[in-house]
């Protein structure tokens, strides 16, 4: 071969080379026939389905939780997130936050659930609870979907057009709430039809219809299942290893508080995944969510005054709101019991829930 062939050959090489990422996003995307509401419920069970992957996250809110208990909240809705993801089913499954200092493993085995950090090399195990904070498996695009899109009627879907997602075609959904309790203005959410994976979602808060206040997308994706092994974890022999009652303070206060929350506040219906529970109440569905706890009095009062230092809270009595995009807080502390409540509904509904709480609140002990 020529000097000026080869040359040319190696160029050729070259450029495909460097083509090659860009290669699935020139190919047309498939265009979906499916019906919004079928769409909605491959959304709905894709939390059983297995994979694996790479997520990032990006959140806008800047919730003033930073310095309480409740950071891990603060973080999920404010920063970007770079997750690791091995999940086999909804209870059975490893996901990792990768940092620049390190990582935190949170790893769910049926019952069980572990959380790893590689820093402070602490394991803490704990039986896994029927209501918790949210933390990093709550916003993966396959559980977000399905929190948000599992209880929607037809008339709340329509259809989007597909787009490109982690390489692959993806169907596009919205959502767009009729309850005027809600403080979301629209879901969109695109799902890989072939694998039965949302791979991305966009929530939109009521007044900025521009930018998302929350978006998860699926940047690499191996639809396969992964093996136990995979989704296992091996605890290092210098790993500080403790046992701990409960994985977080909601799931304590569900477990420890002396109160029985009512069955119905501000219009809304508990879940009935969630009639089961003692002092934690998660009413309304979908985008319309409402999380009602009691706090201890140290921990009411520290975050009282957490919420207190944001210039956008206000204060009435012994209580404190506060509005961050679509997400309304309202902590009442009161003689007998205090209470967060919290979620994706107007601060109107939030003070009606306070009101049926102080009046059907029963305590068992």
């Amino acid at each position: 071969m020529a000097p000026a062939a080869r040359w040319i050959a190696v160029a050729l090489v070259a450029l495909a080379c460097a083509a090659a990422p860009a290669l699935p996003r020139l190919v047309p995307v498939a265009q979906s026939t499916t019906g919004a509401k079928a769409l909605a419920d491959v959304a709905r069970d894709s939390p059983e389905v297995g994979w694996s992957g790479e997520v990032r996250t990006q959140g806008s809110l800047d919730v003033p939780l930073e310095d309480s208990r409740f950071g891990g909240v603060a973080r999920l809705l404010g920063e970007q997130n770079h997750l690791r993801v091995w999940w086999r089913d909804d209870e059975h499954w490893r996901v990792d936050r990768i940092r620049a200092t390190g990582e935190t493993d949170l790893v769910r085995s049926a019952a069980l659930a572990v959380r790893w950090n590689y820093e402070q090399e602490t394991v803490r195990v704990s039986t896994y609870p029927d209501v918790r904070l949210p933390d990093d498996n709550d916003i993966l695009p396959p559980t977000l979907a399905a929190r948000l899109l599992g209880s929607a009627g037809p008339s709340e879907l329509s259809r989007l057009s597909a787009r490109r997602v982690a390489g692959r075609s993806a169907a596009g959904l919205r959502l767009v709430p009729g309850d005027p309790a809600s403080t979301i203005a629209r879901v969109d959410t695109w799902v890989d039809e072939e694998a039965r994976l949302p791979l991305r979602v966009e929530v939109y808060g009521a007044g900025d219809g521009r930018h998302p206040v929350l978006t998860s997308e699926v940047v690499e994706l191996d639809p396969a299942t992964p093996t136990w092994r995979q989704v296992g974890f091996r605890i290092s022999p210098q790993a500080d290893v403790r046992r701990e009652a409960t994985l977080d303070d909601v799931a304590g206060a569900n477990a420890f508080a002396p109160f029985r929350l009512p069955g119905r506040v501000a219009g809304l219906d508990r879940r009935a995944a969630a009639t089961g529970l003692g002092a934690v109440g998660i009413y309304g569905r979908g985008p319309t969510a409402l999380l009602a706890l009691s706090l201890r009095d140290g921990v009411a009062e520290d975050l009282s005054d957490q919420l207190a230092r944001s210039r956008a809270s206000r204060e009435a009595g012994r209580s404190v709101a506060l509005e961050v995009g679509p997400l309304s807080v309202l902590l009442v502390r009161g003689g007998d019991a205090n209470f967060l409540l919290t979620g994706t509904v107007t601060p109107g509904t939030l003070r009606r829930a306070a009101g049926d709480l102080a009046r059907e609140v029963v305590r068992t002990r």
